[in-house]
């Protein structure tokens, strides 16, 4: 087709973003409510809350996918500016390769640390370029239709943003964003490195899909593990009725410890996990597959 490599990871970016949010959305919409549920004491409580919602909603379907539309809209463009943003850091740590390399054999060459710089600098520019997006997707997610000051479209939400918290206000929870930005920067440090040593090992030649889904998954879970308390704090910040809008992250950090325990920092997590290993799935499976049809 003639595409110039960030046009490849653009286009890669948005299809793996579009194709993994319509599929995993309903456990995204769980994963959200259940973090910002601070009554329940178990996980199996929280789902059971959220399920007698849907039922006793008139249309329970459509419930489940409430805020898909801006949900697409910011993962697509999300994992399009931060596989292009990553793309562009790589090569500017890759400039004394020699011109004629290919991508693959120039990646080949870098160490863990720097695709771990590479991966912060993609994902602390994707957090600040798209925090509104997740501000409303938050508050849109974590609420029903028909719940008091729930949100009724994106539009509503922009303008009672704006209204009520001033344009700062699409930016709340942005600390702890930038602060999971380690996630996915320990995820892709850990993917890159395993999958160019693989091809290494054979002599650079083509990885199967089976392969690049075993490397995400493996790489996901670790990284989630570490950084999941990072995505509770965001979330809570976030979330428009929360009794931690006015709190410093110290104070959050201690009012959660102190009355949900330690697991109150992985509220949610199950769920995340159901919701993430076949969406890392999908996303690095559709992404590297795009890469080699475009």
């Amino acid at each position: 087709m003639g595409l110039t490599s960030t046009q490849r990871e653009i286009l890669s970016g948005l299809s793996a973003g579009f194709l993994t949010t319509t599929i995993t959305h309903p456990l995204d919409l769980f994963k959200i409510r259940i973090q910002l549920d601070i009554n329940s004491n178990t996980h199996l409580q929280a789902i059971q809350k959220i399920l007698k919602e849907f039922k006793s909603s008139p249309k329970p379907f459509l419930e489940i996918y409430r805020g898909l539309s801006l949900n697409i809209i910011g993962n697509s463009t999300a994992w399009s500016i931060y596989f292009t943003s990553y793309r562009i850091f790589k090569d500017l740590i890759n400039k004394q390769s020699t011109s004629s390399d290919s991508l693959i054999l120039k990646d080949s060459n870098l160490q863990s640390w720097q695709y771990l710089i590479s991966a912060f600098g993609a994902g602390s520019f994707t957090a600040l370029l798209t925090n509104p997006i997740w501000v409303l997707k938050t508050r849109i997610l974590s609420t029903s239709k028909s719940s008091p000051g729930a949100y009724s479209n994106i539009k509503d939400g922009v303008l009672r943003v704006l209204n009520e918290e001033g344009i700062r206000g699409f930016w709340k929870g942005l600390i702890p964003s930038l602060m999971g930005v380690g996630q996915g920067a320990l995820q892709f440090t850990i993917y890159d490195t395993l999958k160019y040593q693989i091809r290494k090992d054979d002599n650079m030649g083509k990885l199967h899909f089976l392969e690049y889904i075993s490397m995400s998954c493996f790489s996901k879970i670790i990284a989630l593990l570490i950084m999941y308390p990072c995505q509770v704090l965001k979330s809570r910040l976030q979330d428009y009725e929360s009794i931690y809008q006015k709190k410093t992250i110290n104070q959050m950090i201690r009012k959660i410890y102190l009355k949900e325990g330690i697991n109150g920092f992985y509220k949610g997590i199950v769920p995340n996990i159901i919701r993430v290993l076949p969406a890392t799935c999908i996303t690095f499976g559709v992404y590297e597959e795009m890469r080699k049809i475009v």
